[in-house]
């Protein structure tokens, strides 16, 4: 099973967990690490780097983190490592009902597509999705 990190500003890494566990159950193999204005950013390499070695079974970890280019990401981003660590941003809560029913079966790589997906399609503007559905039958 590919092990998953949640990396995030304050509590939403924890808080999207706590949600979608109240839907689904409880997800196994996942940790949620939150940054803090004024936390050690060393000690919250060192906190990934053993979140890392904790998940990893041989099939890789995936880091979600909350938006590109912030702290979560980029302290992310310094642990990619082909087959091993990949990172996918813009995590939202769409991505984690997904993750619960193909993180058994899929690689890193198809997890991560898979992910991203569902978390793009969850993103709608109401509005234009219901004109679409008037206009197209």
């Amino acid at each position: 099973m590919v092990g998953v990190i949640i990396m995030s500003h304050g509590n939403l890494a924890s808080t999207l967990v706590a949600t979608a566990e109240t839907i689904i159950g409880k997800i196994e193999d996942i940790k949620c690490i939150a940054i803090r204005h004024g936390d050690n950013l060393e000690d919250i390499r060192k906190s990934t780097s053993l979140a890392i070695r904790d998940l990893d079974t041989g099939m890789g970890v995936l880091i979600l983190t909350d938006m590109f280019g912030g702290t979560p990401s980029n302290i992310g981003l310094s642990f990619l490592e082909d087959d091993r660590v990949e990172v996918l941003t813009g995590v939202n809560l769409s991505m984690l009902l997904k993750l619960s029913s193909h993180r058994q079966d899929k690689n890193l790589t198809q997890l991560a597509g898979i992910l991203k997906t569902s978390g793009q399609n969850s993103i709608v503007i109401a509005s234009e999705m219901l004109k679409g559905r008037q206009g197209g039958g």
